[in-house]
């Protein structure tokens, strides 16, 4: 009887066992690439100006994601990062992207000084586009006199914020190309994936 016990037990345990959903990650495109020439601010009067907003919107489930800023005076020319497929080689599904792999993300050099802030709150957008103070953005995921880079956005995963883009110069044009990608935690049960 003892036995028959202890076979259910272990029959039960091996089932609920099998059925544990396992971490499945996954690299989402948000931004392929979005390019702005951003006039410098004295000549950003008339047309265009030295401050363009570029919305983003979070995936489902994002556990963490990252954009690239490249710069360079050429109005002409775009510089892409390839973003998306550089994540999508460095992601374990099981584990995700490790925080060593980050580092070897390539960016091609940029050749201009541009800020970027991630800001939350559209009013708050809307004031510093309209060259009024704005006080409310995340310093930490957000870069002022930047050339080129990846920005590794950990603590806002979810819902609509917004990169908002500034030539610091007051006479000299510059292109800024911008992409954002998403990491994406999917549960696995069996042959099924579903989204938590």
């Amino acid at each position: 009887m003892k036995t028959l016990l202890l076979i259910l037990i272990f029959c039960k345990s091996a089932l609920s066992f099998a059925q544990t959903p396992k971490p499945n990650y996954k690299v989402v495109p948000v931004v392929t690439s979005h390019s702005f020439f951003l006039k410098g601010g004295s000549r950003a009067i008339v047309g265009n100006s030295s401050r363009q907003v570029l919305p983003i919107e979070l995936p489902a489930n994002t556990v963490e994601w990252y954009y690239t800023i490249t710069t360079t005076n050429n109005r002409k020319q775009s510089l892409n990062s390839d973003l998306t497929m550089q994540l999508d080689k460095l992601l374990i599904p099981e584990l995700g992207i490790s925080s060593d792999a980050v580092s070897s993300i390539a960016v091609p050099g940029g050749s201009g000084l541009c800020d970027v802030y991630l800001m939350t709150n559209p009013n708050e957008v809307n004031k510093y586009v309209n060259k009024r103070p704005a006080a409310s953005f995340l310093m930490t995921d957000s870069r002022q006199n930047y050339i080129s880079g990846v920005i590794h956005v950990k603590d806002f995963l979810y819902g609509s914020c917004f990169l908002v883009l500034r030539n610091p110069s007051a006479s000299q044009g510059l292109n800024v190309t911008v992409e954002v990608t998403a990491i994406v935690l999917a549960t696995a049960t069996g042959s099924s994936t579903a989204m938590q």
